[in-house]
Order: structure tokens, then C-alpha cells, then sequence
């Protein structure tokens, strides 16, 4: 695959920006775009697509602040696989948090589309991604069909990001169409937890899990 014009941009402008970490999360420019507040929505989706496994090969796309990793890391797993075109957000996030996930780690620093396809390679893949506006379920049916599906092994599971309190008809559409079986579950983050910046428009996500 390449990458469009728009595409492009988009990852220039996202490379461009500095980032941050402080008590709260990980900023990419002025925005916020991971809290360590989320740890718990991360162990649900650790949870679902690594509990009851041992050994697996996973995939993360979109490392951001390394919380999933943190919390795909109590399921030993064998290798951790992930992809972040932002290389200082893959250099702070490799050297805080991957080095104690497993001793197996690899880490592409160019955007999904331009990482060859793997083969029936991973257990698990967790997508979570930044794209330009307005193609955030295309870039999802495109990564689903043509990475998640040959990328996974038989019965491997996959899910992704889903903040609001109902997973949209596209997402579930394309769920339906392109995997055995899926499910979803509904999470709401405690008030307590919201760190002052919370940047999301709702404490309320939704965790889906779909098996190959």
C-alpha cells in the first residue's frame, strides 16, 4: 500500500509536533492524546483479547503513551509487535514502557499502511490510531481487510479504540462482515478518575473483541 496525499500531510503535520508526558498523559503538540487514567478501559481490552492465552504474538498499532502495552504485559506475552510514525513518541514510550512488556519487541516507525502485511503471525492486534479527518472508518475497513484479517492466526482476536456509549453501524458493519464472530462490552470511567484535562467528549467507551 502508499499513502495518499492527505495521508501524508496528516503525518507531517503529526510528526512536526513536540511531545510530552507529564502527571496526567501523553500530549502531542497541545492536545492530549492518552491519559494514564485510561488503565483500566486498557485491562478490559488486554483482557479480552489475551485472557486465557499464554505466549501470544501481539500487535499494537498506535503506541501512544504504552498504557495497553503496560496492561498486555500481566499476560506474558511472547513477542510485542507495534507501529508508531511518531518516533519520539515510539523512542519515549519504547525506553519507559516496552523494554519490561517482554524480551521480544520490535517497533516500526512508519505509518501502517506502508508495513508489509503480516501472514497468520499475530494473537492479538489492538488498533488505535490518529487519522486525518474524515477517514477514520475507511483507514479502519482498509486496515481490518488488509492488515487485522491475513495478519492474524486462526481464532486470533482483535480490538481497537471506541470512545461513546454505542460502537458506530460502520465500525459494527465492518466487524460483522469480516470476522467469525465479535462482541462488544460497555465501559464507563469512574468521575474520580478523569484527570483535569480529559480532552474526550464522553467518560463512556466501548470495548469490542472479534475472533478471526
Amino acid at each position: 500500500m502508499t499513502l495518499s496525499q492527505v495521508h501524508e500531510e496528516h503525518l507531517a503535520t503529526l510528526r512536526s509536533l513536540p511531545v510530552e508526558i507529564d502527571e496526567q498523559g501523553m500530549k502531542v503538540g497541545d492536545t492530549y492524546v492518552m491519559f494514564f487514567a485510561e488503565a483500566e478501559l486498557m485491562s478490559l481490552h488486554a483482557n479480552a483479547l489475551l485472557g486465557g492465552m499464554s505466549g501470544a504474538h501481539v500487535l499494537e498499532v498506535g503506541l501512544g503513551l504504552g498504557v495497553f502495552a503496560q496492561q498486555a504485559a500481566a499476560h506474558r506475552p511472547a513477542s510485542y509487535t507495534a507501529i508508531e510514525p511518531h518516533s519520539q513518541v515510539a523512542s519515549m514510550t519504547r525506553r519507559r514502557v516496552l523494554r519490561e512488556v517482554c524480551d521480544q519487541v520490535t517497533v516500526y516507525l512508519q505509518p501502517w499502511q506502508l508495513v508489509p502485511p503480516p501472514q497468520a503471525e499475530f494473537d492479538a492486534i489492538m488498533y488505535d490510531t490518529w487519522p486525518p479527518d474524515g477517514l477514520a472508518d475507511r483507514d479502519f475497513e482498509t486496515f481490518v481487510r488488509r492488515f487485522a484479517i491475513p495478519g492474524l492466526k486462526p481464532g486470533g482476536r482483535f480490538s481497537f479504540f471506541s470512545s461513546g456509549p454505542v460502537l458506530s453501524a460502520a465500525r459494527a458493519e465492518i466487524m460483522a462482515k469480516c470476522f467469525t464472530r465479535w462482541e462488544q462490552y460497555r465501559y464507563t470511567m469512574p468521575e474520580h478518575l478523569r484527570p483535569p484535562a480529559w480532552t474526550k467528549p464522553t467518560r463512556e467507551f466501548v470495548v469490542p473483541v472479534a475472533i478471526r
